[in-house]
């Protein structure tokens, strides 16, 4: 794979990837250019359901129809794009048609992740107050619960949606509704990840949703792990649709046997996941490259995945593309690396993409010099869902994305991520980050995850320790850990709150570290085993 190289203005201290050109016209609705899309080929396999019975198979026609019949009772229960929608459901092509009909009839729908507990769930949906929301049947009665405040709609897929289909007649001469605020308009909400707290809605305008990568052709078949809460879910389901590709959905949990063996069966040649799970695929004594000799790309991103490991995979998939992708929910990919071979590598660029490194004064820093990571996309964002304040935060007056990370650009042009701004951490006066750390602990291949959290100390600072989970039937023990880690790095770097193993890092419904979580489990363990001394 090539991509076009990032520029860099040197007078003026900014970095430019290559101009973009629209693949689609955002000033018509993203659900025009869908339907279109879906007219197609009518016959050709759109979805596959896949099953551990069975695999149901969808054509672009039965999408179209079904998309068609949900989009009509929308528009006869009063809904327009002053409304919204809530999708709270596991993927499904029953999912995709729902999402289609809300976008034919341009009211935005508010997907959360079903994994999210109550008063996450409550929290959410108080913000948007859907008159309609869909779910999964077995989780109708929670949602009627956590919703109880203002009583929508709730209407079960499975069941009810299956009776809507069932009994609305489709129209013939059917067309998407037009777009009444142009480009700007919000078609779409999804949760920000919430590491930091309750997840924000996250507006998504049909700027932002036309503004599809080529991911695929009529030849490929994909599969992504991200759910349509997510902003990775939505994108390679608007690319498959857009590029003619098929796609495997599958609501399973991960797993390396089952994801391989969904591989293995549907021949995927393009597999969108989360870093974790790249992370436990390649670490995995269970990793089959046999089962993986489809794949020709493999789309990673969300988290820190060692350049280590990626040469792993590309060992064990000679043949086969490994791209980590950098971004936010908000600025969508900004950055893409090909086959990392250097930790915090970023990579490129993409085209339409501006982004400075300032200092605490908001300064434009040089080449090597690291600082906060802003970025301009130069679409369209109607920032977050009744939350000016932290639309303000995020976004400033200028038109910059205030990323929250620090990074820097080396000589070649490439971006590198060295950590959160948030995260910085300082022991006896000396500044040092997390992911300094977690990177020199994940090359013990006994390590299957790790968070690495700094515990004040009222003398010192922030003593930096360790959450690990091992790999399986490992028999690493924290001397080990600590020593590897003394022989690596400075002495203020040092693990001096020590190492605690645990069967889990906390994180949120789409595999995002929650840190501030993982703080409190390190030092509840450690009262623990103080208490458990005396």
């Amino acid at each position: 794979m090539s991509l076009a190289e990032t520029i860099y203005d040197e007078q003026a201290q900014l970095w430019h990837g290559p101009e973009r050109t629209a693949a689609f016209d955002a000033s018509i609705s993203i659900a025009e250019h869908i339907y279109n899309a879906l007219k197609e080929q009518p016959t050709h396999t759109y979805q596959i359901k896949h099953a551990a019975a069975s695999n149901q198979v969808v054509s672009k026609a039965q999408t179209l129809s079904a998309a068609i019949r949900l989009a009509t009772f929308l528009e006869a229960e009063g809904l327009s794009h002053q409304h919204v929608v809530g999708i709270i459901a596991r993927n499904s092509p029953e999912v995709t048609q729902l999402i289609f009909a809300c976008l034919f009839n341009a009211t935005p729908f508010h997907a959360v992740n079903p994994a999210q507990d109550a008063h996450a769930i409550a929290a959410i949906y108080a913000i948007t107050k859907p008159k309609f929301i869909f779910c999964n049947g077995k989780d109708y009665k929670r949602i009627a619960q956590a919703t109880k405040q203002w009583k929508p709609v709730i209407i079960a897929i499975e069941e009810q949606m299956q009776n809507i289909l069932g009994t609305a007649e489709e129209n013939q001469h059917y067309r998407p509704q037009q777009l009444v605020e142009g480009a700007a308009q919000i078609m779409a909400i999804i949760c920000s990840s919430g590491t930091t707290g309750l997840p924000k809605a996250v507006t998504l305008t049909n700027a932002q949703l036309c503004q599809v990568a080529p991911y695929g052709s009529s030849d490929d078949v994909v599969y992504t792990t991200a759910g349509y809460d997510w902003l990775t879910g939505i994108k390679t389901l608007l690319a498959n649709t857009l590029y003619g590709a098929s796609s495997v959905v599958s609501s399973a949990a991960f797993s390396v046997p089952s994801i391989q063996q969904l591989i293995r069966q549907h021949k995927v040649s393009i597999c969108h996941m989360s870093h974790w799970q790249f992370n436990e695929l390649f670490t995995s004594a269970l990793v089959d490259p046999a089962a993986l000799a489809s794949l020709q790309l493999i789309v990673y991103g969300g988290g820190w995945v060692a350049a280590k490991l990626v040469q792993r995979a590309r060992e064990l998939l000679e043949s086969t593309h490994l791209l980590g992708i950098y971004g936010t929910t908000e600025t969508d990919i900004v950055a893409v690396c090909v086959n990392a071979t250097e930790d915090n590598l970023a990579g490129m660029l993409l085209p339409g993409v501006s982004l400075r490194i300032v200092n605490a004064a908001g300064e434009n820093l040089g080449l090597h010099q690291v600082g906060e990571v802003l970025i301009k996309t130069n679409l369209s964002w109607r920032g977050y869902c009744n939350n000016a304040a932290a639309t303000a935060q995020t976004l400033d007056a200028q038109g910059w994305y205030h990323m929250g990370d620090l990074g820097y650009f080396d000589e070649q042009q490439y971006l590198y991520i060295v950590d959160r701004k948030k995260d910085v951490l300082k022991f006896k006066g000396m500044q040092y980050t997390p992911n300094e750390i977690e990177r020199v602990i994940r090359q013990l291949p006994q390590v299957l995850h790790v968070c690495v959290v700094g515990m004040r100390h009222e003398l010192y600072g922030d003593m930096a320790g360790a959450l690990i989970v091992k790999q399986p039937l490992s028999a690493l023990t924290a001397p080990q850990v600590a020593l590897h880690v003394a022989q690596s790095l400075p002495q203020h770097k040092q693990l001096h709150a020590g190492v605690l193993f645990v069967p889990q890092l906390p994180v949120n419904a789409n595999g995002k570290l929650l840190r501030a979580v993982a703080k409190q489990m390190f030092q509840q363990q450690q009262q623990q085993l103080l208490q458990a001394k005396l």
